[in-house]
């Protein structure tokens, strides 16, 4: 049975050889100062010795659960080299809980290992070289395999303390941004910390002149050393030595290395200590640059996500035009940009709410609901909050809920000046909004603004779109009651005076019969003048629908509408094209102008010349006729409402046709105009969309 404790002392083996113990292998190996461990093929343990277990541990069926630290020394690589080759191995390297140590591995005839284990003692080396070179050795490996330059330099202390016999190993490094020093690492002796060797300042103690002077300052004799010898913990634990080294590279000072000694420091010592100040330094300046650069690329990780971030939002907020629907998309994403657990967006309501209202759109977890609570001081004043402990420094803000500690609000401001609402976010831990944070949301706040704003104007624009179709719907069934109402009695007045003429008969005289027939000429002029202000008022706002629409054909069925006289003759000058549009406002257009063409022209010989040519996007067509012509001074005139150049006696017209025209023409985007000189005849030229509408032939 093993025992509780083992003793690696002299009297425990002379014990055991009064017991007559000495020659059972097991005690043998109970009493060894070396670990032995014997290990499958699997790496699982059939036998560790009490000092096997002290050094790897005792709990864990295979190598590897028994001691994961292995793993991060060189013994991982060599134990299974060596079963893999079945060949012996020699191999040294640091345990982190054990220190420097030394192993063997022999292949097992089962396949396995067995494995001796030897810790090496500073105390069994006679040099203060050697015992240097073995705390080289630990150094090399913690500022290796250690992640954090603090828990390596923390390694690399207790290595000194351990290796060279210290009472007190110090480690501080420079911060270049401030030029102070700050404590990394201290091991051995408790010792009260005075704050300012947390982080000194150059011209303050002698580990800060040996920052700012670059030379090693030593001493046998602190007892009476002015600079080191003046603490009262340096008299009580008796100090007799201080070594404080700059860790220099090149010109440059990274850290300082001090170690105080119960004993003197004799030459080797000394020369093995300058070899270590050397050693750190490279370490600090290579884990300093390492940190650096991972700090750097979880900074630019950190931009890309960002950035990703931001261009989706881009996009959201362009695409989106809902108030409601817009704010969860900014809580989301700026939520996610900070790093918040919780986010809010806290905004006044839009026209048609209730007056005076708030919405609110949350983010992440259930404390979100008090944000909008803390956020509505950030609307009645609007500046931004940065608070990093809300229980310590929640006097800007009510303290809200236990729950959140870091809080920031920004506030939505509009392009008018106008408040539009608040950004507000938390985390349960203090300190985690920076003002690089701050000036991130403060940025996409003001987009989010933009945004809002936008969402606004279109919800004006769709209530105000909504009450112009009402009211063109409105205005459709008072022109067509009104048209109906107005024409009944014009009907009933042209049916009397009719009926007048048919009951006198021939006792009718000349006279009285030209003013029947005139008052007629008046109804139906009346009529048409009623019929046209109609064709005005719904002229472009059509709901047809677009067709393909050969424009050389309907130019011919509008010809054989008009019912022309035998006088009057069209020719199609070019190529018309074949569009994807409104067939009946193109229709309306072409009617108008080549029927004004031949009403005024109706006496005579006429040449009506259609023409259309490609200019961009659109399509320029002319309606030209070798006619009277109209005065430059009329060219605009014409197209006013209820303007005609001629009496309507002699050519009966409401003068609302060219109005029709360029209301429809202008529905479209399209421009209308007239070139002509008094008796060398008028071209009407008007564009219509091509591009878009256009459709390819056969």
């Amino acid at each position: 049975m093993r025992p509780a404790t083992v003793s690696y002392g002299a009297e425990v083996v002379a014990t055991a050889t009064q017991d007559s113990e000495l020659t059972d292998p097991q005690t043998i190996l109970d009493l060894l100062p070396q670990g032995v461990i014997v290990v499958g093929r699997d790496w699982r343990i059939s036998y560790a010795n009490p000092e096997a277990d002290r050094m790897l541990g005792a709990t864990g069926a295979t190598l590897w659960e028994r001691c994961p630290a292995l793993e991060h020394a060189a013994f991982a690589s060599g134990f299974r080299y060596a079963m893999a080759d079945r060949t012996e191995l020699l191999t040294e390297s640091v345990l982190p809980s054990v220190g420097w140590c030394q192993a063997r591995a022999l292949p097992t005839p089962e396949g396995g290992l067995l494995i001796s284990l030897r810790q090496v003692h500073a105390h069994t080396i006679e040099t203060g070289q050697a015992r240097a070179a073995l705390l080289l050795g630990e150094i090399g490996d913690a500022l290796t395999r250690e992640d954090s330059l603090r828990d390596a330099l923390r390694r690399c202390a207790d290595g000194m303390v351990r290796n060279l016999d210290a009472a007190l190993a110090r480690i501080w490094t420079v911060d270049a941004a401030t030029q102070t020093l700050q404590l990394c690492a201290s091991a051995g002796i408790e010792t009260p910390l005075d704050p300012a060797f947390a982080r000194m300042r150059f011209d303050g103690h002698k580990i800060g002149a040996i920052a700012e002077d670059g030379f090693p300052y030593l001493t046998n004799d602190v007892a009476v050393d002015v600079h080191v010898g003046r603490s009262e913990w340096v008299r009580r634990e008796k100090i007799a030595a201080f070594a404080g080294y700059p860790l220099r590279i090149e010109d440059r000072i990274v850290g300082v290395m001090a170690m105080y000694s119960r004993r003197k420091l004799d030459h080797d010592t000394l020369n093995g200590l300058s070899a270590i100040a050397d050693a750190l330094a490279l370490g600090i300046a290579s884990k300093t640059a390492d940190e650096a650069r991972r700090a750097a690329e979880a900074a630019l990780r950190k931009h890309a996500a960002d950035l990703e971030v931001l261009h989706e939002l881009g996009q959201q907020l362009t695409a989106v035009l809902d108030h409601e629907a817009l704010a969860r998309k900014v809580a989301d994403a700026t939520t996610r940009l900070t790093g918040a657990e919780v986010g809010a967006f806290l905004y006044h309501a839009t026209q048609g709410q209730t007056e005076g209202q708030l919405g609110h759109a949350l983010a992440g977890g259930p404390h979100a609901v008090i944000l909008p609570d803390l956020a509505a001081n950030t609307l009645r004043e609007p500046r931004t909050v940065r608070i990093a402990d809300l229980v310590t420094q929640g006097g800007a803000v009510p303290t809200g809920d236990a729950a959140l500690a870091s809080y920031l609000a920004v506030p939505v401001i509009g392009r008018s000046g106008r408040t539009i609402g608040a950004l507000a976010f938390g985390h349960a831990r203090p300190r985690m909004f920076t003002e690089e944070t701050e000036r991130l949301i403060e940025s996409v706040a003001t987009t989010a603004a933009i945004a809002m704003d936008n969402a606004r104007l279109f919800q004006e624009a769709r209530d105000l779109i909504t009450a112009l179709e009402n009211s063109n719907r409105e205005l459709d069934q008072f022109a067509y009651v009104a048209s109906h109402d107005l024409k009944a009695p014009l009907r009933g007045i042209a049916n009397l005076s009719q009926w007048i003429e048919d009951d006198l008969g021939d006792r009718l005289d000349e006279q009285s019969r030209q003013h029947l027939n005139l008052l007629r000429g008046r109804v139906v002029r009346l009529e048409n003048l009623i019929g046209g202000i109609l064709a005005y008022s719904r002229a472009g706002r059509g709901a047809s629908e677009q067709a393909s629409v050969d424009v050389d054909a309907l130019v011919a069925e509008v010809w054989e509408l008009l019912a022309p006289p035998a006088t009057a003759r069209l020719e199609v000058a070019t190529a018309l094209p074949l569009l994807r549009t409104h067939r009946v406002h193109l229709q309306q257009v072409l009617l108008n102008l080549i029927g004004n063409a031949i009403k005024y022209n109706a006496e005579r010989a006429l040449r009506i010349t259609v023409a259309a040519q490609r200019n961009g996007r659109r399509w320029e067509f002319s309606i030209a006729d070798d006619g009277i012509g109209i005065a430059p001074e009329f060219a605009e005139k014409i197209w006013g409402l209820f303007q005609t150049l001629e009496r309507r006696d002699k050519v009966e017209s409401t003068g609302i046709g060219l109005s029709v025209v360029r209301k429809i023409v202008e529905s479209h985007g399209g421009k209308s105009w007239v070139e002509s000189e008094l008796g060398r005849g008028a071209t009407f030229w008007f564009t219509w969309p091509a591009e878009g509408e256009e459709v390819p032939r056969g």
